[in-house]
């Protein structure tokens, strides 16, 4: 059975109530177990690191920290963060919900795809002269790039709206390039012989990385900043599918967002493992694009795969580990994110009969397990109505559909 009990099968794929919007809630800090903890249930906590100044950050709003949490009966990191909580994103707009869907998959891979990075003069400064050149949206845009390592400008976009920036997409397109020059992000460009023009992205730059790193933006293996000497040192290069891999991730997460999906918890390229090293060791762990929390009970792995040969053989390996990890019962008992479910495995295809492609390749491979069922999305079911996006394949090649819980105390803000 599945391993979502949040996830509610239902017949045909009806359409998905209009997502509304609510009122930005204030900053809690949320214990392993769900429950907000108070300032003295923190102090029980017996916090033995903590982000310097988070007092002070707190106050003035500041929106991420980073804290290790130790616990009777052993150690446990928990990652406290605003910007993987989903009712910091809550500034939904009638102009988010119309969200033209595309014919055609964008983030589907193109034959003889390269990457191309954009030059512009740059503008030296220190971290000092950044700070006050630098006003609160474009911070926002900061954070945004930083935590999800690689967006389109309309991803920017709507992940700045959703937090409360009231910004045009053409004013945007400016603070970009300021923020280019300033050496905080940089933009590059995917290139197709076979497109009439390329698909802009941004990341981050030198003088951004720092920048968050002074301020608590909080990044790991999945999300983390290296520079180019470095990647080209150590063979660390991103190629076009990987890039668009994690642009996926990023539209699921923002899909669910928009469609006002009820949620705890989402993360970009994050790893699900269990405390234990030598089980991460013996790959007990699998890093997915996107993961969200619904509930306690409910954790949703999600997996992008382009339709490229090498893909296949990195999703066996994966699978393989994730079977590994939801049949150990060593994970309910301690895990990175302290979750007290398996996650469910959920493969995000460029199409219906790209997962179609998938789901044969697996019960070739024998990584297919009715017990262990995997579920299955597609690109253009996440850019809206995201809450009927999930699907199960049947033995005949008909689709069993799953809804996500919405919420139900929302309203749509004016433009």
């Amino acid at each position: 059975m599945i391993k979502a009990n949040a996830l509610t099968l239902i017949k045909g794929k009806p359409q998905a109530p209009d997502a509304v919007a609510r009122g930005c809630q204030d900053i809690v800090i949320r214990c392993s177990d769900g429950t907000d903890a108070v300032p003295g249930a923190v102090e029980e906590l017996a916090i033995c690191r903590v982000v310097r100044a988070f007092l002070e950050k707190l106050s003035q709003k500041q929106v991420c920290w980073k804290t290790t949490c130790r616990r009777k009966g052993g150690t446990e990191m928990i990652t406290y963060s605003a910007l993987n909580d989903p009712g910091n994103y809550s500034h939904i707009t009638a102009e988010l919900l119309n969200t033209r869907l595309p014919e055609i998959p964008a983030f589907a891979v193109r034959p003889e795809e390269t990457i191309v990075p954009t030059f512009i003069p740059y503008w030296l400064m220190n971290t000092e002269e950044l700070e006050a050149a630098l006003d609160d949206t474009d911070r926002t845009v900061l954070e945004a790039v930083a935590l999800s390592k690689y967006l389109t400008s309309l991803q920017i976009y709507e992940y700045i709206t959703l937090r409360g920036c009231d910004v045009t997409r053409p004013r945007l397109r400016k603070r970009l390039l300021k923020l280019m020059r300033f050496r905080v992000i940089q933009e590059k460009e995917l290139h197709s012989p076979s497109a009439c023009r390329g698909m802009k992205y941004y990341q981050l730059n030198s003088l951004g990385y720092q920048y968050a790193m002074l301020h608590g933006v909080p990044f790991h293996m999945g999300n983390r900043y290296v520079s180019y000497t470095r990647r080209t040192q150590t063979g660390e290069i991103d190629t076009p599918c990987d890039v668009k891999r994690i642009l996926v991730g990023n539209q699921i997460v923002l899909g669910l967002l928009k469609s006002g999906a009820r949620m705890q918890r989402f993360g970009i390229m994050e790893t699900l493992r269990p405390d234990d090293p030598e089980l991460t060791d013996k790959g007990c762990m699998i890093r997915t694009a996107a993961n969200v929390r619904l509930n306690a009970d409910s954790i949703l792995a999600y997996e992008v795969v382009r339709d490229l040969p090498k893909t296949y053989e990195k999703l066996a390996d994966k699978v393989s580990r994730y079977y590994r990890l939801v049949h150990n019962e060593e994970y309910l008992r301690g895990n990175f994110h302290g979750d007290h479910a398996w996650p469910q495995l959920i493969i995000c295809g460029e199409s219906f009969e790209h997962n179609r492609k998938i789901a044969a390749f697996l019960k070739e491979q024998g990584l297919w397990k009715v017990e262990d069922p995997i579920l299955f999305t597609e690109d253009l079911l996440n850019i809206r109505d995201s809450l009927s996006s999930i699907y199960g394949l049947n033995d005949d090649g008909s689709r069993s559909w799953y809804s996500l819980p919405g919420r139900q105390d929302q309203n749509v803000q004016s433009a």
